[in-house]
């Protein structure tokens, strides 16, 4: 009877799809069932592996190590290159199914340097070997396969790509899990940088921070405000040295502000109340300050849609207009460059503008340019002109006119 893997995909393509992978690298390479079994096998088993299995302690064999790998490629989210305890190298790669592991795709072993004594003589250390068994290990260890470890970088990039194009579901989870591990690194490095630059010494709370990302937010700049909240959260964990408690306070108040922006810009209010129960509620669950960011990363665009979108048509035609004005309002853009740029009609763009957004796409960019010009106002040194520049602005007095518009003040009385 086939195994249950086979429900959800085809066993003649993963044996296609394996049949190549050992074809184009040469490396034995074999689809294990969640429990460690022997699924589908291409290519033959090394000698080397066979005598030192003879070896192992009980709890410690192959299948047990295969297992633990394959559940470490799923916490790290890509194809995973690991030494067994052999010293032998090989690469896994899950096979999921709506979050649910079902097996995995394990390819080996094989070495990244020629053999020597020291492989042998660390596994006689480690194991009860005696001679004749440690000259045959020996014999056997000329015939693993030898790559170096730029190769095996691409083989573990092939057997990612293979796999992951039979296993959509898998390749999916995978992508969240590497965005989460991505995001985490990020806030370390801010946290490095920080602690480097010497702010750590004489820390406050990072308002600043916290006004740029909600500028962000509200000028549709999703990436620049992602890349805020990476800052921000390294720089509350300096802050209030890593009490995860404190944290959850800090990024609740964060919360409440975003949706009084949403509110107050005219969203539903009822729908903005529910998502900040909602998200608030994960939040205060979370079990670490990286899950929180992961959390908060996740529902951004939705106050982004909030913020900017008072109806549901052409919600996705203007989300791409509303980002690509968010990384080219500096520059001298027209309603023609936005329209071409996503592939649309000017005049359709113009229209669907005013009835998704209720505003026109000129008083959309000068509001997103003007939110930008308040917090460099607000923030930095820069001379007016300079901001007026950076803004999109090449006319100082116009870039005043257009300022006293929309905030009431001159740029200098706004400073």
């Amino acid at each position: 009877m086939a195994h249950y893997l086979f429900q959800y995909y085809p066993e003649e393509k993963f044996q296609e799809v394996l049949r190549t992978y050992h074809v184009c690298t040469d490396l034995h390479v074999q689809l294990l069932s969640e429990d460690g079994n022997v699924l589908i096998n291409e290519g033959t088993s090394a000698p080397f592996c066979a005598e030192i299995m003879r070896h192992l302690p009980d709890g410690d064999t192959c299948m047990a190590q295969h297992l633990k790998a394959g559940k470490q490629a799923l916490r790290f989210g890509e194809a995973y290159l690991f030494d067994c305890h052999a010293g032998l190298y090989h690469i896994v790669f899950p096979i999921l199914n709506k979050k649910t592991m079902l097996g995995s795709v394990i390819a080996g072993p094989f070495l990244m340097d020629e053999p020597d004594a020291s492989l042998i003589l660390e596994l006689s250390r480690k194991y009860d070997l005696d001679t004749r068994s440690l000259l045959s290990l020996s014999e056997h260890s000329y015939q693993l396969k030898t790559i170096s470890p730029e190769l095996a970088q691409e083989y573990k990039r092939l057997l990612y790509y293979l796999v992951s194009s039979l296993t959509s579901t898998g390749e999916e989870l995978m992508s969240a899990n590497n965005t989460r591990l991505l995001q985490q690194s990020r806030i370390n490095e801010s946290i490095q940088l920080y602690k480097n630059s010497g702010v750590r010494d004489t820390l406050q709370y990072p308002l600043h921070l916290e006004s740029r990302l909600i500028t962000k937010i509200k000028t549709g700049d999703l990436q620049k405000a992602r890349k805020t909240l990476n800052e921000l959260f390294a720089y509350l964990l300096l802050y209030e040295g890593h009490d995860i408690r404190r944290i959850r306070v800090r990024i609740v108040e964060l919360c409440s502000l975003l949706s009084r922006a949403a509110i107050e810009h005219g969203s539903d209010v009822d729908r903005i109340l529910d998502l900040n129960e909602k998200l608030i509620s994960s939040i205060l669950i979370a079990k670490d300050v990286y899950e929180i960011s992961y959390i908060l990363h996740d529902n951004m665009d939705i106050f982004t849609e909030s913020l900017f979108y008072t109806s549901d048509k052409g919600n996705s035609l203007i989300r791409n207009a509303t980002e690509y004005i968010a990384v080219h309002f500096s520059e001298e853009i027209t309603l023609t460059d936005v329209a071409e740029a996503i592939h649309l009609n000017a005049t359709y763009l113009s229209t669907l503008f005013r009835q998704v957004t209720g505003r026109s796409f000129k008083d959309y960019l000068n509001q997103v340019r003007i939110r930008e010009a308040q917090h460099l106002l607000k923030n930095t040194d820069y001379p007016i002109m300079e901001i007026s520049i950076a803004c999109g602005f090449s006319d100082q007095s116009y870039f005043t006119k257009v300022f006293r518009k929309y905030t009431g003040l001159t740029p200098k009385q706004y400073r």
